[in-house]
Order: C-alpha cells, then structure tokens, then sequence
C-alpha cells in the first residue's frame, strides 16, 4: 500500500517514527563529527606544541653549536691543543678553565667541557672523559657539530643524569706550519632535563605527555608519566607505523586509548612523540551524551502522550478542508469566491490562508508575466539605446572627415609631415567608423588602432612607446566594430596622461578554446583601489545597470563598450579591470571565438 494512500493518522505514526530515527541518526553523526573535531584540533594544537618545541631545541642546538665552535677555534685552545710537552699543556689549561666557566655561565645546561689532542692530552671540566672518550667514535670526522644521542652519566658527580654530548673535530687555524691539519676533538655535555623544562612550560595546563627519542632509538621523558620508557616494542611499533605512514588514530597503553603525533627532530636526528588520553579528550562530549540521551527519553514519552492530541486537531480540519473542497466540485465558478474558516494548530491556518489566497494568486501570477515581459522589452530598449548611444559618440564623422582631408592637403603643402601624418591617421579613424558593418575582423580593427595609437606617438614623443603581441590566429575572428578605441583612449588619458616620465602601451589578443582574450596594458598612474572597486562593480553589473550608472564617470567608453559586448553575446563575455596605483591598468575584453560565423 502507498504512503500517501494510508489515513493522517498512520501517516503521523510513521513520520514521528522517522523523526525520531532521524534525530538519533544526527545525534550519532553530530557525536561522531564533533568527536573528529576534537580530534582534528587536538592533532593541531599538538603540532603547534610539537612546532614550538622543536624551534626551542633547534634553538637550543644552535647555542650549544656556537658554544662549541667558539671553544674549538679560541686561540687558548688551538695553543692547547698544539702544545709541544706536557708542562706547556698544563700552563694552557689553566686558560681553559677560565673560558669553560666563561662558558658554562652562558649556557648553565652544560654539564662539561671536554678537550683531547691528536696526542693525547685532554682537559675536562667536570671529569667526564672517560665519556666522551666512548662516545667519540660515534662523532664524524668532517669539522661539523653532531650530537650523539641520549647518554646515562656514570661519573660521581653526575650519575644517573641524562646528557647529549654534541661534538666536533678540530683544525688548526692559527699555526702556519699545520694549517688545516686536524688537532684535536671538542665536545660539550649538555643536560636533557631543561628540554623538558621547557615541554612542560608549553604544555602547561593540557594533557599532553612527551617523549623525547634518539637517533640511536632510546626514549627519554622527565618523570615518564606513561610508564613506557622501558616499553620499546610499543615505541618501535609507533616509529614503524609513522615511518610507513600507517599511523593509527589510537593505541592502547596500559588499558587507556591515547591519541599519538610523531614528528621529526632533524637537528639532533630524533624524533618527538605527543600522547592525548582519549578519555581526556572525550570527557565533556561523553557527559553531554548523556545529557542528550536523558532529554531524548523524556522527549519521546512526551511525544506518546500528545500524539493523540495532536492527531485529533490535525485530522479534524483537514475533513473539514475535504469537504470543502468537494462542494467546490459540485459548484459553479462563483463558489471560488467562498473561502474556508480552519482552526487548528498554526499550520492549519496557514494552510486556510494559502488555500483561500490561491485564487488571488492567479493575479499576481499574471502580474508578474507581464512585469517579465516589461523587463524584456526594456532590455532591448536598453540594447537599442546602447548602440544609438555609440552612433551618437560618432560626432559627425562625415563632416569631419571632410574637413581632416582639407587638413590634409593644407600639411602636405606646408611641409608639415607629422601634422600630415596625425591627420591621415585620424581621417583613416573616421572613414573606418562610418562604413562597413558592425562586426569586422580582429585584424581590421587592429589596423585603426594602430592608426589611432600613431597619432598618440607624434603628441607624445619620445615619452611614449607602444608594442603589439598579437597572435596570428586571432586577426580573422569577427568582433563587433569600434570596441577596442574606447578601451585605448582610456588608456591614454586616464593612465598614461598623467605619468611623470617614459609610458608603455601594450596591445595583445590570444585564443584560449572558444574565447578570443584582448589585453590592452599600460604603465601608467593606476586606479585607487576605492574606485576600481566602483568600476568593477559597474562592469559586473546588469547591462542596464551599467548604462543607468555609466555617465556618471569619466570612463562612459569602457561601460559602452561592455555594454554592447553583454547585450550581443551575453553575461559570460565582456570587460576586466586590473590595476594599481603608481604601476599601470590592465582591461582585458573575452569575446565568443568558436562560432563558425566569428571565423
């Protein structure tokens, strides 16, 4: 049986029944999209952090870098490290001492300073030789800095702390007779906990839990609030997901799911991991679960007890509408006069209201077609007056064509070339502008524009130059006569005119699929930003509009032209403006170019 066929009331059961579906279906959705959001936000807070935290160490790298290349190439340790015998190397050290102190003032994290020559003396400040001495191997010999990863101290002023020794091979600088040799070898002990320091700083007040590990797979945090410092399988398996780019969205550490960033440490060649707990996260979103889901159970017994109240004051009107309707049937026209009283809940007036004003409503239907037809017939008003508009900005070439070949004459037997010249250029313009037809060639346009340009060129002089880019393919496509002078009589009075110094005028076309573009480029003032946003707004506007708004700025030409090109090809073709101010306009016209007839 269909739907529609079944009584309201069953129709009502089912709906409620949808609904409720539905609601419990979005609240599923909206529970699951927030808890992506959190999730998501989550990611990006901790990548923030994680940013943080590796600009601090990269910092903290480069301290102990300089740190190091001073105490490599200061002259007291070059003379300690090219020492003769013994009892000179003992008197150097002494200078040693004071520059390591000098030092471990500057950067209090340094736990020691240890210096070994080629012949094996060293000098160390807090007796961690035997240290450094293990771990030098790990140092390439290539005069750079390197760190070799998180090392336990074993000496008795230092057992048990975690340190980074960073180190580096050392030239001679200063002695002639060795110069560039290798020396010796430098390397610093540097504390891990002040990088932790500085992780809890940043983290303060968030749930965040960092693990620190190196390029040798060892895993460090400050107080390892996971308990997963021994747990290399689970580190492992994090690094072998991250590294593959399979990283789970969760894990499960000792019975609680966390949330799990890895991210690269290139400075000292580890890597940083971040743990949210999930129930953490969560926790606000559970509660409100469950506030929801107490509303959703007094909602639905509600929903049972004014089902029946709210069937009964639905069912009643609707008869009554039903009835109605059926003496209609049985009536003449004039019973559409009638109308029918509902009362019932607000969609029930609403729907006596609608029903009574469906009538009225023929009216003002065939109030609009006729307000349609009326904007038609005045869009061709408009397109009629466009082009009557674009007549009239002729002036009467026929007179003064006339009158410029007289002009004409009189310069040829003057002697007066360039006055010759502007003249036959612009006679040229106008006979162009009263023959033919109102679509020509690309090529032919160009070839007045050119003409037109000239006469600019002799005003202008040396302060002028113009250059045309203009592809071979676009010369024979049809465009409509007369749009591009406008265009480059813009160009010249509104931009290049008021240019202090040499202008450049660029004029190019292309064919880009379908659409023939026309460029026309200066280098001149610009536009204010204020105004080429009133421009803009009139070129993308109705052709109407346009030509209601056009004669109220200095460039009519540009509207005009626009105008005709929307009327006659539609909204899709038509002007562009881009400009700066001190740096030049740009217009670009998209005219039709895949018509048969436009080929």
């Amino acid at each position: 049986m269909k739907f529609k066929k079944l009584t309201i009331t069953k129709q009502l059961t089912i709906t409620a029944f949808l609904i409720i579906t539905a609601v419990i279906s979005v609240f599923a959705f909206a529970y699951k999209k927030a808890s992506d959001i959190m999730v998501d936000k989550n990611k990006k807070y901790s990548t923030e952090i994680t940013s943080k935290i590796k600009h601090n160490i990269d910092l903290y790298y480069q301290e102990v870098t300089n740190i190091l290349y001073n105490i490599g190439y200061d002259i007291n340790t070059q003379d300690y490290l090219t020492a003769s015998n013994p009892e000179k190397s003992y008197d150097l050290s002494k200078n040693l001492i004071y520059m390591s102190i000098n030092m471990m003032v500057i950067k209090k994290d340094i736990i020691d300073i240890v210096i070994i020559s080629e012949n094996g003396s060293y000098f160390t400040m807090e007796g961690e030789y035997n240290t450094v001495l293990s771990l030098k191997g790990q140092i390439p010999d290539d005069r750079k800095v390197h760190n070799t990863g998180f090392v336990e101290l074993t000496s008795l002023n230092n057992e048990g702390v975690i340190a980074i020794m960073y180190g580096m091979y050392i030239n001679s600088a200063y002695n002639e007779d060795i110069l560039g040799r290798k020396i010796g070898f430098a390397a610093v002990l540097v504390d891990v906990n002040p990088i932790f320091d500085e992780i809890s700083r940043v983290t303060d007040n968030t749930e965040l839990k960092y693990y620190l590990i190196d390029k040798n797979g060892n895993i460090y945090s400050k107080n390892d609030p996971l308990g997963i410092s021994g747990n290399r399988e689970l580190i492992e398996n994090i690094i072998n997901d991250f590294e593959n780019n399979d990283i789970k969205d969760t894990y499960e550490i000792n019975g609680s799911r966390n949330i799990v960033l890895v991210d690269e440490i290139p400075i000292i060649q580890g890597r940083i991991i971040s743990f949210m707990p999930e129930k953490e996260l969560f926790a606000e979103i559970d509660q409100l679960r469950r506030i929801v889901m107490i509303v959703l159970m007094v909602t639905l017994i509600s929903m049972s007890v004014l089902f029946f109240l709210i069937t009964n004051n639905i069912t009643r009107p609707v008869k009554k509408l039903i009835s109605f309707m059926d003496d209609l049937k049985g009536g003449s026209i004039r019973d559409l006069k009638k109308e029918v009283q509902l009362e019932g809940y607000f969609e029930i007036t609403v729907l006596s209201k609608e029903f009574n004003s469906m009538l009225r409503e023929i009216n003002n239907l065939t109030h609009r077609l006729f307000e349609t037809s009326s904007k038609l017939y005045e869009t061709e008003i408009e397109k009629e007056k466009s082009e009557l508009a674009f007549l009239r900005s002729q002036i009467n070439p026929h007179f003064l064509y006339n009158t410029l070949e007289v002009i004409k004459g009189i310069a040829l037997d003057e002697g007066a070339e360039k006055l010759y010249e502007m003249t036959n250029a612009l006679a040229l313009v106008f006979r162009y502008s009263v023959k033919g037809s109102n679509t020509v060639q690309l090529g032919e346009e160009l070839k007045i524009i050119k003409a037109y340009v000239h006469i600019h060129l002799i005003r202008f002089g040396e302060r002028l130059e113009a250059e045309y880019q203009i592809e071979e393919e676009t010369l024979n496509v049809k465009v409509p006569k007369m749009i591009l002078q406008p265009v480059v009589e813009n160009a010249f009075f509104h931009g290049l005119e008021a240019k202090r110094g040499k202008g450049r005028l660029t004029i190019g076309s292309s064919i880009n699929g379908r659409t023939l573009r026309i460029w026309i480029k200066d280098d001149g003032v610009g536009i204010e930003e204020d105004k080429l946003a009133e421009i803009r707004s009139k070129l993308s506007g109705s052709a109407a509009d346009s030509r209601l708004n056009s004669g109220r700025d200095g460039r009519i030409g540009l509207f005009n032209v626009n105008n005709r090109i929307k009327l006659t090809y539609g909204a899709e073709y038509g002007l562009s403006i881009y400009s700066e101010p001190s740096k030049g306009t740009e217009v670009v016209i998209l005219l039709p170019a895949g018509d048969e007839e436009n080929v």
